[in-house]
């Protein structure tokens, strides 16, 4: 289904899939294979990490955590049921505080 191969050249559109979102995410991923079918490559990436001092979690509850295991994979076996294959999946731990950046503006 997902290649492993290395891409050389072409478009990747990459979506950050957010908790709470799954039919947007859905819709999204049905408009690019319905629109561009495999003339594309589709990243599919589950590294949302809620920041605290960034987020209004009253405001936006659903995105007061990471996305789950089960939702991720759900919008991997429907990404496949449409048909697409030129997609790129994440495996394992991504949303750690190892991935957050430090936003301190160092090296702008």
């Amino acid at each position: 289904m997902f290649c492993g191969d290395l891409m050389t050249k072409g478009v990747i559109v990459r979506h950050l899939a957010l908790p709470g979102y799954m039919e947007d995410s859905k819709a999204i991923l049905r408009f690019l294979y319905e629109t561009y079918g495999d003339d594309i490559y589709v990243s599919i990436m589950n590294q949302y990490t809620p920041i605290p001092a960034f987020l209004d979690a009253e405001r936006f509850p659903e995105l007061n955590r990471t996305l789950s295991f089960e939702d991720y994979e759900e919008l991997v076996d429907y990404a496949a049921a449409l048909g697409i294959e030129n997609g790129f999946i994440q495996e394992g731990e991504t949303c750690s505080e190892s991935f957050i950046p430090p936003f301190d503006c160092d090296g702008i």
